[in-house]
Formats: C-alpha cells, structure tokens, sequence
C-alpha cells in the first residue's frame, strides 16, 4: 500500500504563511492573529530548516504589503512564477511536445502565465515557444483566454478599470458557459471580474448597496445543491467519499473497544460520514451500549437542516437496531462554558470531535473561532478530525487571491467534465450554482462579506498549535480507506491521495484539493 502513496512535500509556499490565515485590514483584533507568524508550530515540525527559512523569508517579503492595498504587482509575478514552478506539477517541456498529449486545464493556464511572464521579463528562463510546439487550435485560443483572463485580472487590481473591460471583452469573445473546461473557468471569472468593477465604481461613486455577489455562502456544496445534483455528484466524483470515509476510520480507531461513543460535529453537511460511522460501529464484532451524535447549530437555517439529518440518522440507526441518540446543540453566540453544559458529557464516554468544513466558515469572525477551538479543548475529546478545503483564498492581496483561486477552479472544472460527463444538468449545477458563488465571494466580496476563506494545512498547524494540539498520523486504516476508495472510482488515475506529513490528501491530477487531519490535546499548552 505504502508504495502506491504519492508523498507531498511540505514546501515552504506564499500559501503556508501564517500571516495571510486574516486580511489585516478586515479585522480589528488581528494583532491576537499577527503572532501566528512567530509562533514555533507542533511539535513534529522536522521538515528540515530549508522549509523554516523559505517561509521567513516569504514573510520578510510580505510585511510591505499587509496593509489594506488590494494589489502588489510583486506579489503578482511572485505568485505566478511560484505556480510554474511548484513540484509536483510542473509543464514537462519532453511530454508537452507529443502532439497526442492532451494539455489538462491547469497546464493551459500555467502556459498563460509562462507567456506573460516571458513578455515581461524575457530572461526568465521559460522557452515558451518550445512549450507551444505542438498545440492544437482549440488549445491554443484556450492559452490565449487565460492570457487575457491573466490580464484583465491585473488591471483590475490596479484600478485600471477601462482597460480591463476591453481585455474582458476578449475574454467573452473566446469563453462559453457550455464549452470545454478552460472556456468555462473563462466565462465565470470573466463575469465575477465585471462584477468587482461594478462594486468598485459604485464604491467610488460613495453608494454601495446589497446584491447577489456579495452574499455569504453559509454551506457547502452537499447542502445548497437538489438532491438529485447532490447524488449524482457525491456518486462520480470520488473526493468527498474518501476523505468521509478516511475521517471516520480515524474515529473508529480511536474508541475502539468503548461502550459508550459520542462524538460532536461541529457542522453536519451531508450526513453521510456518520451513516458510515454507523455502519462501522453497527459491524463491530464488539456490540455497544450507546452511540451519540450532538451536532452544533450555528442558526436557524442551519438547525432546520440539522433536524432533517437527525430524523434520517434516527431511521437509519432503528432499521439496524442500533442504540443510539442524536441532540442538537444551538451555539449561535460566541461558544462558552454554557454551551459545554449542554452537550452533557459523561465521563463514561469515548468522545470524539468530526470538524467537516467548519473552522473555515469562523475564519471571518476569531473571536468565535478561538472560543469554539477553547471549547473544543475543554471537552477534552480522544481524537479531532479536520476535513478543510486544501487552498489558500485569503490572500490579502488582490492579484494573489485570485491566481490562487483560478487554479482551484480549473482543477474543479476540469475534474467535473471528466466525473460528471454524460449528466450536463448536475455538472451545469454544480458550476453555475457552487463553482460560480465561491469565485465571486473569493473576488468580489471584501471584509465579513467575503466569507470563503480557505487557508492550506500549513497555516491551521500553526494555529492549532496555540492551543496544544498534536498531529496525529492518519497512515492506518484512514489511509487504507481513502486508497480504497479512489481506486474502486473510474478516474483513480486522475486523482491525486497523498501524505503531507502525518495528514492525508486528496485531489485531482496534481492539484490537492482536501486534506484530513487528526490531532490531540496536549495536557498542558505549550508557552
């Protein structure tokens, strides 16, 4: 199994900068934040000093523009120059030069970023033309809407508003809501680029008014989609299934043996990791006494939901006769000690915390998320398990945010077109509706509004260090399970299961998309 294991390098990248886990500018107690950046990480931080010393430097780098600018041309070159260069992933000169290899999207647009970077400072050391041997048509106009799209990007940045649109309106010209995946990625940023221009005039005209772009995205794909695009997605495209899955192993194989299991989602967005958490206890050659499920409520439309899983896991766990009770927590203030209270904890329990795409959503609010994570300490769980967006879309700066997100995007649309061929509507659903809301929160939206904010692996490490927490290793069944689950999926050759030290992930091509995470509590926090 071990050698069927791609093995990531923690490398030492503008997104692993604890500094840019806050826009500085958006919060007023990000100084509480600020100290991330000198804060020493877990104790098996050993990836060697080269790592240590790339993210200094990075952060060095960066003070200059922390503030509340929305564009570093710097930090705009920095980045791209970074994403061509980054391993895995590079354009391999010897393969691109075959006439029957397909480029994937994000190829193309690393293509894109080559050319401009060479049209601006040609000693950069990319033979671009030797790249470009051997593209067919259609690749070829797609590398030129990802120039402009590059473009167009660039000039909104720096405000240069008129020009954008000219640029924008080649875009249009080359992009299609219905075409291949690059003319996709293409009319979508294209749209959510007219919009930040829109928001911006109107700033600058002194109205700013409510409207659709701006709206926070409370949940994730699994719950805004129908049922029926839910299915069909969760069905085809294998993310979401393995890292489940490897997230409830790592649960099983820290109560196991117990009576009496609790465990506490901090957010229920499908149901589906405790249907297989259900399974798993209900085939357990050891019968139990009693299985609990508290999930936490963070308002009203997400209680409603909530309800409606609890009524489908209460079916579910009676049909296999399963002991078992489920209890809905509300936590809409700040958590506390009351809220401890309420999840009636007993001492008899095994109780463990799932974090599925939870801190993420707390990230424009810390004051909340540090209260929930000293929550989470007090209960003192055997084990919390993260399932987190593996993507850095917080960058304070414009230019940076958004050729972090383009490449998210392209490993999604490209992942759709291959897992969800055959089904237009539930793949059309997928990126009008999910796709298209999270680009235009990441682009568009700025301060509380602007709630998409992932950050990588890296930046939680430090975090989580704050409040004594251990990465555990998820190399057992965890590990088993997610490789199982890829490998059983029509597309296991596209898809990417890899270890970044001790926490597992999971992606596409070459592109890390999840990650899973276990970690403990320390007895003491270390000062």
């Amino acid at each position: 199994m071990e050698n069927n294991i791609n093995h990531l390098h923690a490398s030492a990248s503008p997104a692993l900068t604890p500094n840019l886990f806050f826009d500085e500018g958006s919060f007023p107690d990000f100084g509480i934040m600020a100290e991330l950046e000198y804060h020493s990480g877990s104790e098996d931080d050993d990836d060697g000093e080269e790592e240590e010393e790339e993210e200094e430097k990075f952060n060095s780098d960066n003070k200059q523009h922390q503030q509340k600018q929305i564009f570093d041309p710097g930090a705009w070159f920095d980045i791209l120059k970074h994403r061509l260069s980054s391993s895995p992933g590079k354009i391999n000169p010897e393969s691109s030069t075959n006439c029957t290899r397909e480029f994937w999207t994000n190829e193309i647009i690393k293509l894109a970023g080559a050319r401009i970077l060479q049209s601006r400072s040609p000693a950069q050391g990319i033979d671009v033309p030797h790249l470009l041997t051997g593209l067919t048509n259609e690749e070829s106009k797609n590398v030129e809407l990802m120039e402009y799209l590059l473009e167009s990007a660039e000039h909104v940045g720096k405000g240069k508003f008129e020009l954008a649109l000219q640029v924008l309106d080649l875009c249009t010209r080359l992009s299609s809501q219905t075409g291949n995946p690059i003319q996709r990625v293409g009319y979508y940023f294209s749209s959510a680029l007219r919009q930040r221009i829109e928001l911006q005039k109107t700033r600058r005209g002194g109205e700013l008014e409510e409207d659709d772009h701006r709206k926070p995205i409370e949940s994730d794909m699994t719950v805004t989609l129908p049922d029926k695009s839910a299915m069909e997605f969760r069905t085809r495209v294998p993310f979401y299934t393995a890292s489940q899955l490897a997230a409830v192993q790592i649960l099983m194989e820290n109560v196991a043996g117990e009576k009496r299991i609790h465990v506490i989602e901090l957010r229920i967005c499908s149901g589906m990791p405790m249907i297989a958490l259900m399974q798993a206890v209900a085939s357990s050659p050891n019968p139990i006494e009693m299985l609990r499920i508290t999930a936490l409520a963070h308002d009203a439309a997400e209680e409603r939901f909530i309800h409606g899983s609890g009524r489908r896991l209460v079916g579910f766990a009676r049909g296999m006769g399963l002991p078992f009770s489920f209890n809905v927590v509300r936590i809409w203030e700040p958590p506390s000690a009351a809220h401890k209270d309420k999840l009636g904890l007993e001492p008899r329990e095994a109780t463990v915390v799932l974090a599925e795409y939870a801190l993420s959503l707390m990230v424009t609010k810390p004051n909340r998320l540090e209260a929930m994570m000293k929550l989470i300490r007090s209960i003192r769980p055997r084990v919390m398990v993260v399932i987190e967006t593996e993507a850095n879309h917080n960058a304070p700066d414009f230019g940076h945010r958004f050729v972090e997100t383009l490449f998210t995007a392209g490993a999604y649309f490209d992942c759709l077109a291959s897992c969800m061929e055959g089904n237009e509507a539930a793949r059309a659903v997928m990126e009008s509706r999910y796709m298209n809301d999270r680009i235009r929160n990441i682009l568009v939206a700025e301060g509380e509004k602007r709630v998409v904010r992932d950050v990588k692996i890296g930046v939680w490490r430090k975090y989580f260090a704050r409040f004594g927490m251990l990465e555990i290793s998820v190399r057992g069944l965890g590990l088993q399970h997610a490789n199982l689950v890829i490998r059983s999926s029509p597309f296991a050759g596209s898809c990417l299961v890899a270890l970044d030290r001790k926490s597992l992930m999971i992606g596409w091509k070459d592109m890390p998309l999840l990650f899973v995470s276990a970690w403990k509590f320390m007895k003491a926090i270390p000062h």
